[in-house]
């Protein structure tokens, strides 16, 4: 699995071309920043399994994960100028510099913000009905980074989600292997922390 600045990602694809990155260019009406370029051609979209914490206007605090998309002029499915067309397309969507980059595993948006000189990555958070008691209602627009890679170095497995995999990951050779490098790219101290549960799950390979 491809090593991006210390995380694996998964599912990458052939690097974008200058064409094809002058092209979703001149769709955003804007230059994309160095740090995202060098993504584009290094993985060009990938499956990103590392939490991010959001922090909601109403102080409410969350992990998300976000898949990040590729470049590919042919692609009508989570390829940039598909999804950047798709959501021009909203009501009161920017005309310019504000590009979908990636997307939960339900409705909320990974952007790269360009407009006015900036370069931050924000999430918009979609709401949740009244009655899951969950997250706001509305859509939220909230920035996690300044930069691409300062996104990139904010994502983290929080102790939850090691909890969680290990208790119900299934057990193989492989899996043990992938899984082990896994949570030391996301947590290089985990080990410390779960290594009661990791032994008691995983009795051939104790850490």
């Amino acid at each position: 699995m491809p090593d991006y600045r210390g995380l694996l990602m998964e599912d990458t694809r052939e690097p974008a071309t200058d064409q094809a990155i002058a092209r979703l260019e001149a769709l955003l009406q804007a230059t994309l920043p160095a740090d995202y370029r060098q993504f584009l051609k290094a993985c060009n979209g990938a499956i990103v399994e590392y939490d991010v914490a959001v922090t909601l206007a109403n102080g409410e605090r969350e992990l998300m994960s976000f898949s990040l998309f590729g470049l590919d002029l042919a692609q009508t499915w989570e390829s940039n100028p598909h999804e950047l067309d798709q959501a021009m397309a909203l009501p009161d969507y920017p005309a310019s510099g504000l590009l979908p980059i990636g997307r939960d595993g339900g409705s909320s948006l990974l952007l790269l913000d360009l407009r006015d000189g900036r370069q931050d990555v924000a999430a918009m958070v979609a709401g949740l009905p009244p009655w899951t008691g969950r997250r706001q209602q509305g859509d939220e627009y909230v920035v996690l980074a300044a930069s691409f890679d300062a996104y990139l170095s904010a994502l983290h497995l929080a102790d939850e989600t090691i909890a969680s995999h290990i208790d119900r990951f299934l057990i193989s050779p492989t899996s043990v292997e992938a899984t082990l490098a896994w949570l030391d790219s996301g947590s290089p101290d985990w080990r410390a922390r779960h290594r009661e549960r990791w032994n008691a799950r995983v009795l051939h390979c104790p850490i």
